[in-house]
């Protein structure tokens, strides 16, 4: 079922509705190396991916959504460890395209307060990867934790 975010004029497309081609879009977009090289698993296999769509089916704690913008999927964006308090949240670009990092925060930030109603939004990047830092950074996260590995990021609302 498509979900209209207003903010930004994006369509969200929750994985559970997927058909055989945005299943294999997403894989597609998961695997390059431009996304991958920010996973934690670097690389799925498709078994692996479908089992993982499958079992969002089951989950309350997990939303993950394409992203369309005029008919067209500019990313995904995720939601985990989802209480009545707070999230984490992820996201990805389509590796063809650029600049849309906003777009895909502002869908973020407007889903989580807007739908899921959580008070916090919390999230984790590596910190070698100074692009997704600072956009969270523009979208009013702060900093609450370091590793030489990763940056903890928290917004409340």
């Amino acid at each position: 079922m498509l979900e209209k975010s207003v903010i930004n004029k994006v369509d969200l497309l929750n994985f559970k509705d997927f058909n055989n081609s945005q299943i294999e879009l997403v894989y597609k977009w998961r695997n390059d190396p431009k996304i991958a090289q920010y996973m934690i698993n670097k690389s799925i296999k498709w078994d692996e991916h479908l089992n993982f769509i499958n079992s969002l089916k089951n989950s309350s704690d997990k939303l993950y959504f394409l992203v369309y913008q005029d008919s067209e999927p500019i990313g995904v964006i995720s939601f985990i460890n989802i209480d009545s308090q707070k999230c984490e949240f992820g996201l990805y670009a389509n590796p063809n395209l650029r600049k849309m990092g906003d777009i895909l925060m502002s869908s973020i930030v407007d889903y989580a307060f807007n739908h899921l109603k959580v008070k916090e939004i919390l999230a984790k990047a590596y910190a070698n990867n100074p692009k997704a830092i600072n956009l969270y950074q523009k979208f009013g996260f702060e900093i609450y934790k370091k590793s030489d590995l990763m940056v903890y990021f928290s917004r409340k609302f």
